[in-house]
Parts: structure tokens; C-alpha cells; sequence
């Protein structure tokens, strides 16, 4: 019986004639607890203290708020709006009854009524209630288990649902043979640096697309999903799995979203299921290790994982296990690798790298524990007891009066983020009382990638107070300029793996050069790492890269070797800006005597002898006769004044245009010319087409020394301008002429030497096309039983030297048909030459 009473729902009857009150109850009562209101104030006073209302009962006629107001208020509450309500009303007229349903009413019921209708009214609409709840509560269950289930980007799977399902799928066929492949998409942070995270999210939401569509295309079974950030997996059937196609299908469907300039390469990673009880997280992180392996392999596509994965995967978990003990043990310690001035020698500083000595193992290579370091985090931990240990260095060596040089240590991606990395590197610098210029920080280019806003601002930070900060590893990974302008970094550390061997070709030494010369030009120091071999040291030493580390100066050594070196060499921490270099045979050269000079200076036309920095980009006379000043238009007086610069006779394309001419002499060491625009002088509108050729004298490492002629083209130059201008606007002229115009010559046969665009289109042709295929014999365009017409016409033409009036014949399309046309033409000057006529062709019907 209690229960009963528990499950009993509330109606609210709202009607200010208590007999009517009185009346609902009786039928009412024993079924439902009943409230009453006896006017409309009060029943929606009522309905808001009593959310368990299960039905309000409504008289529409009611003092104070009738209930025609009580439902106006009503469908302005989110809540009371859901509480079904039937009128009750007296007046049996339609209007008034539409009025309540449009108010909000779930039904109407006039007076006098049947106890046993409105009784099952009501319990109907308290059951159609009940559905609805309970389908709105399925439906937010539904929505909750596709959030909980599905990634959001692509609508596949997330994570934990491919984990479930698959599972799940394994299981239910045991006796399959299943595989999983994983993949991603290369740089994909960048992408959203460069297009925004609304493209990269539109992007994942197409790759969603793509498996939705392999998926209906194949009858295996199959679950997949976007596992995390841009990787992507599935798991299928392994019968009939071929690898080359799913990465052509990948690379292909990924090649329909390259209306972006985003270049992508697909690689994919697959695991053999052989125990399809494994965790399948298990199977996706091998999977994984099959990609890892062929990240940076240009020619390989995708890979299985094998038992030597098994193995790496197996040893960086035993460095996972034994790396908290290997700190504290003291097994971690910093080698030095020295850095030098390559033009005089000195050692201007060190690079701090880690070395694990197990005890065990013995020394296990950094490339088999860093890159895990940073992705489990432990990198941090590292980096500050590296730090550390470098701070107890230099103040060991300090105390001893050992001569300082910096130490630059490393600074990983995690460390960025560590909101306590200023303080705790002012904190070792305070607790050692060192000088912050001795420590310098190196901040891998590819953290710029990760979060630029907060690496500047890190940067600024540390900057502020005294630290020197380099850029690592410029080159080898998301180099761009506007990380050199946004990024204020005080040196530029150049990885020479950024062109491996390649450095000597010249496409390759460019780049190397641009970058020095671009770094110089934002007063940025450069220091290349990794140089190994002495032509690589004098080829940075030549394009004005002084700084050098690697190899072929010596390897990472322990530090108590590194500080045998600092008592035993000349150190500075001080680098000059230049150097000079010595070129030979070049004063010999200059040093002319009386009769060489008469001779140059007598030299039958403009010429000059003019040294060229590549590194600094100048290009200065030395020496000039007065036929160059006459060719440029000035005398020694203003030539002097306004400097020696040739390049500042040049502006914008044209300065480039002479740079490229001397490159090419010193390249192919051969004459070079070119075609140049000067002013004459900087404050005129005079300018002066200048044509100038060069040949190599001398060359040293950035110095050399060319011998340039100057010729004055302007008259020339500015006809065949005004020429080419000519034809151009005559050109425009024929080609806006409403028929074809011709010129041909007749001699043997009657060949077309010049048609309008006109021309080619009456027919359905190209301009290239018409030409092709009519040049040279153009009577072949026209009917078989009209040339003799045409034929006539021209020796009319040729003969009695007169206008043809009308020469109509028909002359074939491109499409087979033949068109009919008139020709108007006339015998052109002949001058001794082969005769031409020029015809004017109409369509007959224009």
C-alpha cells in the first residue's frame, strides 16, 4: 500500500468555482494527489514550488489571471511549458477552444463532462508523457554513448571505442586472420600553424569520409578510428591485404585534399595479429614502432613490425625502468664538444651533450634513450641535472682560474612549457654565483612548431636577464624565416645534415649562403654543427660562417679532457666580425705599371676592374677608364662622390640581374653579360640602358676580382622597345578586327606566314593549330573545287597588281565542315623579296 501511495502522481486542478473543484476531485482522488488553486496567480505559484505536477486541469474563466494568461506564462518557462494541461471551459464555441490549444494546451474539454472520459484523457496523456520522457532519456543516453564512443573531428571511432570493439570483433572471430595498420599525417601541427585548426579539423573530418567509404567498398570486417591527434588505425582481415595498395589508396584520397600547397606522404605502419587476446592498445603502440621506422625513409612506404621492434621495444622499456636510479646513481654525465673561430683558431666555447655509462650495458648511445626521454617527459629531469653539473664545472674552473669559455647546454620542447624553468636556471646561476653570459641556452628549432607564443616569450624571459639563447638545429626540421624574426635568439646553430654532402653543388651551396647572408643581414651569428671534414670547414669559412663545431675539430670529449684543452690552447669567448683575406696575384695585378695603365686607359670603350664580396653582396670598382664614365653618364668628379658601389647605379630587379651575371662568370669562369636599366645619377629622372659584360680575374674563398666592359645600348634598346611595343599594339589591333586577317607569300605554293587569332577561331582552331597544320600550304584548307578561284584571284593579284573585289570560296573546319568566306586582298611592297599578299577573310553571313 505504501508503495502505491509512492507511485502516485500529483494533478493540479486550477478552477475558482470550488463545486468544480470538489467534483474533479471525487474522480480524481483515489488515483492521484490532488492540489487546488482557485485562481490562475495561484496555480502558477504552485506549479513552481511543485515540480512532481504530473497534469494541470485548467478553467479558462478565473479572477485575477484567467487561464487563457496562466498558459501565455506558461510557455515562457522552459519547465512549466512541458507540464501537460487540459482546459476546461464552458463555452462550447470553437474559437474559444483553438485559443487554448494554440496557447499550449495539450487538449479541451468542455462542461458538463463525463467522469470516465476525462479520467482516461488523462491517464492517456499522463502515458504519452511517460513515453516521451523515457524516449528523450534514451535518446541523451544514445547521444552520451556516441560522445563517450566517438571522436568528434572525424565521427570514427576514438581511442577507447576501437579498443572495445576490436577487442570485441577479435574475439567473435577467432578463426580469422587479422592485421592492424596505423597512420598519419606528416607535419600535421604545421599544417594547422599555416592553414588554422578550422581547416586541420575540416581536413580530419574528410579523412573520416575516406574510411567511411573504404569501409562500404570492403567486404572485410574491419573497425577503425582516429586514435589520437593525426593518427589513424584499422584493424581488418588480413586475407587479400595487399600494403602497396591501401598506401596508393591513402596517398591517392589524400591527394583529392591537396588544394592546399601541403605537400603530404603517406607511411604506414602494420602488425600481424598472431594473438588476438593481446591488448589491442599493445597492438596499435606496434603498429606505431613500424611507422617510427620508416619516418625518415624517402623511399619506403610502409613496414611490418618484426621481432627487432619487439626487441626495441622491449629495451627502451628496461630504460624506462632503470632511468630514476641511473640519475641518482650518477651515470648520466656531460661531455663537451669544443667550438672554434675557424679564421684564427681559437676556441670560443663548448656544447654540454649527455652520456649514459650503465654499468652493465656501458655506454648506451643517445639516440637509443633521448628521443624516449622527451616523449615520456623524463627529458626535463635530465636537462637540469645536465645544467647543474655544467654550473659545478665552471665554477670549479673559475675558482682554479682556469680560462672560462661558454658552455651552451640543451633545452628540450618540455622544458618550454615548465612554467618554473626561469627560475630554477636563475636559482643554479645565483646558488654557483656565475655569470649568466657563461651559460647559454639551446633551444631546438622545432619547438617553435609546438607553441611559438610561449617560446617567445621564454626566450624574452631569459634574455632579460643576461642569458645568451641559440637556435638548434636550424635547417633540419620547420625552418622558416618568421621564426628568425619572431624569435629572438642571439646565435643561429646551422646543422649541416641539412645538406648532407650536397653542400658543393651549387643549388645546395646557395641555399647554405642564403642563410649565412640572410642571418647576417638580421645581425645573427651564425655556428655550424656537424662540419666533419676540411672542405666543409673552408667552404663556411668562404660564405662568412666563422663558427664551427663537429668532428673535424674533435669529437664530444669528457670534461676533464675539455679543460686540459682550455689550459693548453688560446681561448676566446670573443669573436670578430670579419676577417681578411689574402688574394693572389691581385696586387700584381693592380699594381700597373705606365704602360699597362696607357693601355687601359686608352681601352676602345668603357671598362673597369671591380672586386665582388659574395658574403657582404658589395660590388666596388677599383679601377675605371673615362670611356666607363662616359658610357654611364658621369664624370670622375660625381663618380667619386656618389661612392664605388656599382650596385648603387642599379635598383631592384636590375641590381639582381648584375648579380646574377657575376655568379655565372665566377661559376662558369667564362664572359657573362647581361642587359641593365641605370640612373644616371640618384637625384635625376635620366636612365640609361646599359649592356655589361664580365670575366673572372681572380677568385679567392668570398673575394673576387672581374674584369667588366660597358657599353651604352640606350638608343638601340629604346627601338627596339618602341619595336616591340609596335607589334604588340598592332598585334592587339589584327586580333580585335572582326574577320581573319593573312599574309602570305606566293612563290611555288601559297604559304601563310602571319594569321590573326581571328582567323584560327572562324575555323575551330588554335592560333598554333591553324598554323601547324596550313602554313605551309594553305590552299589544302580550301574546297577542292574552289582554289582554282583562289588560285586566280592571287595571280590577279600578283599580275595586274588590283584590289579583288569578292573572292568567295569555302575553306574547311576543324570539325570537317566547310565554311563559305569572302577574301578581300592586296599585293603588299615586294622590294626584290618573294611577293606577299595580305587578304582580308569574312564570313559570308557577317
Amino acid at each position: 500500500m505504501a508503495n502505491t501511495e509512492v507511485n502516485k502522481k500529483t494533478i493540479l486542478i486550477a478552477d475558482d468555482a470550488e463545486i468544480n473543484r470538489l467534483l474533479l476531485k471525487k474522480i480524481f482522488g483515489e488515483e492521484y494527489f490532488i492540489e487546488e488553486a482557485a485562481n490562475g496567480l495561484e496555480a502558477l505559484q504552485k506549479l513552481r514550488e511543485m515540480p512532481e505536477i504530473a497534469v494541470l486541469i485548467l478553467d479558462i474563466m478565473m479572477p485575477k489571471l484567467d487561464g487563457f494568461g496562466v498558459l501565455e506564462v506558461m510557455q515562457k518557462d522552459e519547465h512549466l511549458r512541458t507540464i501537460p494541461t487540459v482546459v476546461i471551459t464552458a463555452n462550447n464555441e470553437e474559437d474559444t477552444q483553438i485559443r487554448a490549444l494554440s496557447g499550449g494546451a495539450t487538449d479541451v474539454l468542455t462542461k458538463p463532462f463525463s467522469s470516465q472520459i476525462i479520467m482516461h484523457r488523462i491517464k492517456n496523456i499522463m502515458t504519452r508523457r511517460e513515453a516521451e520522457k523515457l524516449a528523450e532519456q534514451n535518446r541523451a543516453y544514445k547521444r552520451e554513448l556516441r560522445l563517450m564512443y566517438t571522436d568528434e573531428k572525424s565521427g570514427l571511432y576514438n581511442k577507447n571505442a576501437f579498443h572495445r570493439y576490436t577487442a570485441r570483433m577479435l574475439e567473435k572471430n577467432h578463426h580469422k586472420k587479422f592485421l592492424l595498420f596505423r597512420w598519419d599525417i606528416d607535419n600535421f601541427k604545421v599544417f594547422n600553424d599555416w592553414f588554422g585548426t578550422e581547416v586541420g579539423d575540416e581536413y580530419l573530418k574528410k579523412i573520416g569520409d575516406f574510411y567511411r567509404k573504404y569501409g562500404k567498398q570492403n567486404t572485410a570486417l574491419m573497425t577503425y578510428a582516429r586514435y589520437d591527434a593525426d593518427h589513424f588505425v584499422c584493424c581488418q582481415e588480413a586475407e587479400g591485404f595487399n600494403p602497396e595498395a591501401i598506401t596508393k589508396i591513402i596517398d591517392e584520397y589524400m591527394g583529392q585534399l591537396k588544394n592546399l600547397d601541403f605537400e603530404y606522404t603517406p607511411r604506414v605502419g602494420i602488425y600481424m595479429i598472431n594473438d588476438p587476446t593481446l591488448d589491442v592498445a599493445l597492438m596499435c603502440d606496434r603498429a606505431l614502432l613500424a611507422l617510427r621506422s620508416i619516418k625518415d625513409s624517402y623511399g619506403k612506404r610502409f613496414a611490418w613490425f618484426d621481432d627487432s621492434m619487439r626487441e626495441s621495444m622491449i629495451e627502451q622499456q628496461e630504460i624506462v625502468n632503470e632511468m630514476e636510479f641511473a640519475l641518482k646513481d650518477g651515470q648520466f654525465s656531460a661531455y663537451l664538444q669544443p667550438q672554434y673561430n675557424y679564421d684564427n683558431g681559437r676556441l670560443i666555447g663548448a656544447e654540454a651533450l649527455v652520456r649514459w655509462k650503465h654499468p652493465v650495458k656501458g655506454d648506451i648511445m643517445p639516440s637509443k634513450f633521448i628521443p624516449l626521454f622527451e616523449r615520456n617527459g623524463f627529458i626535463s629531469k635530465l636537462d637540469e641535472y645536465i645544467w647543474e653539473q655544467i654550473c659545478i664545472l665552471l665554477r670549479k674552473w673559475k675558482d682554479e682560474g682556469i680560462p672560462l669559455v661558454p658552455i651552451s647546454v640543451n633545452v628540450s620542447r618540455r622544458d618550454i612549457y615548465n612554467p618554473h624553468l626561469f627560475g630554477n636556471i636563475l636559482a643554479l646561476l645565483g646558488k654557483y654565483n656565475l655569470d649568466p653570459a657563461l651559460l647559454h641556452l639551446e633551444i631546438t628549432e622545432s619547438a617553435y612548431t609546438q607553441n611559438a607564443e610561449q617560446l617567445v616569450t621564454t626566450v624574452n624571459l631569459l634574455r632579460s636577464h643576461g642569458l645568451k639563447v641559440h637556435m638548434d638545429d636550424f635547417g633540419s626540421g620547420y625552418s622558416s624565416l618568421s621564426m628568425l624574426q619572431d624569435v629572438p635568439v642571439d646565435l643561429l646553430k646551422l646543422d649541416m645534415r641539412f645538406l648532407g654532402n650536397d653542400y658543393k653543388e651549387e643549388r645546395s651551396g646557395n641555399i647554405l649562403n642564403a642563410v649565412v647572408r640572410m642571418a647576417t643581414a638580421l645581425q645573427l651569428p651564425v655556428l655550424a654543427e656537424g662540419v666533419e671534414t676540411k672542405e666543409q670547414a673552408d667552404f663556411l669559412r668562404s660564405i662568412g660562417c666563422l663558427r664551427m663545431q663537429g668532428y673535424f675539430f674533435a669529437r664530444p670529449m669528457p670534461t676533464e679532457e675539455f679543460e686540459e684543452l682550455l689550459t693548453s690552447v688560446n681561448t676566446t669567448s670573443f669573436l670578430g666580425d670579419s676577417f681578411v683575406e689574402s688574394i693572389e696575384g691581385s696586387v700584381n695585378f693592380l699594381s700597373f705599371s705606365f704602360q699597362s695603365a696607357l693601355l687601359f686607359n686608352s681601352f676602345v670603350g668603357g671598362a673597369a676592374v671591380a672586386e665582388y664580396d659574395k658574403r657582404n653582396e658589395t660590388f666596388v670598382t677599383l679601377r675605371i677608364n673615362d670611356q666607363f664614365l662616359t658610357e654611364i653618364g658621369t664624370d670622375r668628379t660625381q663618380y667619386m662622390e656618389r661612392g664605388q658601389s656599382v650596385f648603387d647605379y642599379y635598383e631592384n630587379e636590375n641590381k639582381q640581374i648584375v648579380l646574377d651575371m657575376l655568379n655565372e662568370a665566377i661559376a662558369t669562369d667564362k664572359e657573362a653579360c647581361c642587359e641593365v636599366l641605370t640612373r644616371v645619377t640618384k637625384k635625376s629622372d635620366e636612365y640609361r640602358w646599359l649592356k655589361l659584360r664580365t670575366r673572372l680575374l681572380v677568385a679567392s674563398s668570398n673575394r673576387h676580382i672581374l674584369y667588366v666592359v660597358v657599353e651604352n645600348i640606350t638608343c638601340s634598346k629604346e627601338k627596339t622597345i618602341a619595336y616591340e611595343d609596335m607589334v604588340e599594339k598592332l598585334t592587339t589591333l589584327t586580333n580585335n578586327i572582326p574577320g581573319g586577317i593573312g599574309i602570305f607569300e606566293v612563290a611555288d605554293k601559297m604559304q601563310l606566314v602571319y594569321c590573326n587569332d581571328t582567323m584560327a577561331v572562324m575555323f575551330g582552331y588554335t592560333h598554333e593549330e591553324f598554323m601547324q597544320k596550313f602554313a605551309n600550304s594553305f590552299i589544302a584548307s580550301i574546297h577542292p573545287q574552289d582554289r582554282e578561284v583562289v588560285e586566280k584571284s592571287f595571280s590577279c593579284l600578283l599580275n595586274e597588281k588590283k584590289l579583288v573585289e569578292n573572292c568567295k570560296y569555302r575553306q574547311i573546319c576543324k570539325d570537317g565542315s566547310w565554311r563559305w568566306v569572302n577574301m578581300y586582298g592586296r599585293l603588299m611592297a615586294v622590294d626584290g623579296r618573294i611577293p606577299r599578299i595580305c587578304a582580308l577573310i569574312m564570313d559570308t553571313n557577317t
